[in-house]
């Protein structure tokens, strides 16, 4: 019930104001990997993404969650980024946010959603149907620029 209580006292939305970009960029430089991102790529990476979901704190009004997905909204899509607030995690949050990018209309004829994680949290992921992937295809990368030069 207080658990509950508290996923309820944020509200959902999947467009940000100025002020909740500020809160994103705050939420950002909590991550290991987001000490460099600028506001600007911030922004450039929220007008190219194809779907987002947020937590806003009722009372204070605060971004203290986010979650993003690129997808064709017909065979993949991949989620980036799922970060709620170093003060509030391990309530249920991210629970929240998962459940609601994965449950979103525009992704339900999706036929499959990666993510890439740390071990570490194979676990929790897992407990919302993913899988750890092995298959004929391996995942490549190429670096086109290092991240915050």
């Amino acid at each position: 019930p207080e658990e509950q209580e508290l996923i309820e006292s944020f509200r959902s939305v999947d467009r940000l104001s100025d002020r909740h970009v500020d809160d994103l960029q705050d939420l950002i430089r909590q991550q290991w990997w987001g000490g460099k991102r600028t506001r600007e790529e911030t922004e450039r990476m929220l007008r190219h993404t194809s779907l987002i979901i947020a937590l806003i704190d009722r009372s204070s009004d605060k971004l203290v969650g986010f979650c993003r997905a690129l997808s064709d909204f017909t065979f993949r899509a991949t989620i980036y980024d799922v970060m709620v607030d170093r003060d509030l995690q391990g309530r249920g949050l991210g629970q929240r946010l998962l459940k609601e990018l994965c449950g979103h209309p525009k992704l339900l004829p999706v036929s499959l959603i990666y993510l890439a994680c740390e071990p570490e949290l194979f676990s929790f992921y897992e407990r919302h149907g993913f899988k750890r992937y092995e298959s004929r295809a391996h995942w490549m990368m190429k670096v086109q620029r290092s991240e915050g030069d």
